[in-house]
């Protein structure tokens, strides 16, 4: 009886370090703006503790909006080399960030982790989603105890006034 209540113990505590153990949310802002106008939107997270790194894509219309840019990185090592833009022209960024110091990074509920600009050429009355999308780059998130954490994503969107 022992030997199977050790069993059972021991597959359960494996099992579970390779479960995913958190979430964290990932959350793009929402604007109106006129058609000419550039639009920089925070890309925020939630429950990012001891995160050593994340990837995704994040999608839009391209016909009512242009890819203008990045700015304001607030993640220790994120950059612009952080970011493939080979396919902003069909509305598609990707990104791929790495904690360099591998210590786990922590951020306030909400904090911006960067901003994504674009330039707004719909006309009134048009409307883009902005949303974080597994294509190309499929979502994984990994924390300091090398464990996949769930990304949650909240999507925004661009209204052409």
């Amino acid at each position: 009886m022992i030997t199977r209540i050790f069993t059972f113990l021991f597959f359960v505590i494996s099992f579970s370090s390779f479960a995913q153990t958190s979430t964290i949310t990932l959350k793009i802002d929402s604007k109106e703006a006129s058609s000419g106008e550039v639009v920089c939107l925070n890309v925020s997270g939630s429950n990012f503790r001891r995160i050593l790194s994340t990837q995704y894509s994040i999608q839009w219309d391209p016909a009512v909006l242009s890819y203008s840019g990045l700015t304001n990185f607030k993640l220790p090592y994120m950059t612009k080399e952080n970011f493939g833009i080979q396919a902003v022209s069909k509305g598609i960024l990707t990104c791929m960030w790495i904690d360099n110091s591998l210590k786990g990074v922590n951020l306030v509920d909400d904090s911006s982790m960067y901003q994504v600009c674009f330039k707004v050429i719909g006309k009134s009355g048009g409307v883009s989603s902005i949303k974080f999308t597994q294509k190309p780059t499929p979502f994984e998130s990994v924390n300091l105890e090398e464990k996949l954490v769930t990304i949650q994503p909240v999507s925004g969107n661009i209204k052409v006034k």
